[in-house]
């Protein structure tokens, strides 16, 4: 029983000390300022840290690799009520809309979620492999130049309301040159 209460005691320490306190606890290598946006970002190994927030209380969303308006990004989007956050992993099935990776046969590759709302700003956080092997996540190459999209929702926090600023720029992930495309 003892070696029990031990070895649960153990698991919980190192959970507590293994997950960051709040959403700034991470030093981010670069960040980009997208009207009332933030999208700060490390690539640290085969992953990238990300911290995406919006003068909003609705939902914020980022997308990788857009093709024709969003048609098949990788869109990371994640909204926070009363204290709790959602982060889901989609991917745009279609060129004005898009669909949880989960309900289309795939999965979740999100890592250490994190959201809080304060003040008028949501801000989620997250880890997310460069490339997932899942074939709703396309590879992002983070020494070269990627397209990004950025939108965020007004005021509602259901992923199904229509955003009210969207934009693209084109990021080398390394260097943190950008451009705005859209």
């Amino acid at each position: 029983m003892m070696k029990k209460i031990f070895f649960i005691v153990s698991i919980l320490t190192f959970l507590f000390f293994s997950i960051p306190l709040s959403l700034s606890a991470m030093e981010y290598e670069h960040t980009l300022e997208v009207k009332n946006m933030q999208f700060s970002w490390t690539i640290e190994g085969d992953q990238i840290h990300v911290r995406l927030s919006a003068k909003t209380t609705g939902w914020v969303s980022i997308g990788f690799d857009p093709e024709k308006a969003m048609l098949g990004a990788n869109i990371i989007i994640g909204t926070v009520k009363e204290g709790k956050f959602k982060i889901g992993d989609h991917y745009a099935d279609r060129k004005r809309g898009h669909s949880s990776d989960e309900k289309l046969g795939g999965k979740n590759d999100v890592l250490t979620p994190l959201g809080s709302e304060e003040d008028g700003v949501t801000t989620i956080s997250f880890t997310l492999p460069l490339d997932t092997g899942d074939k709703y996540d396309k590879p992002i190459n983070p020494a070269g130049i990627s397209r990004i999209m950025f939108a965020y929702g007004a005021g509602k926090d259901s992923f199904k309301n229509r955003h009210p600023y969207r934009t693209i720029y084109e990021i080398n992930l390394s260097t943190g040159e950008n451009k705005k495309i859209k």
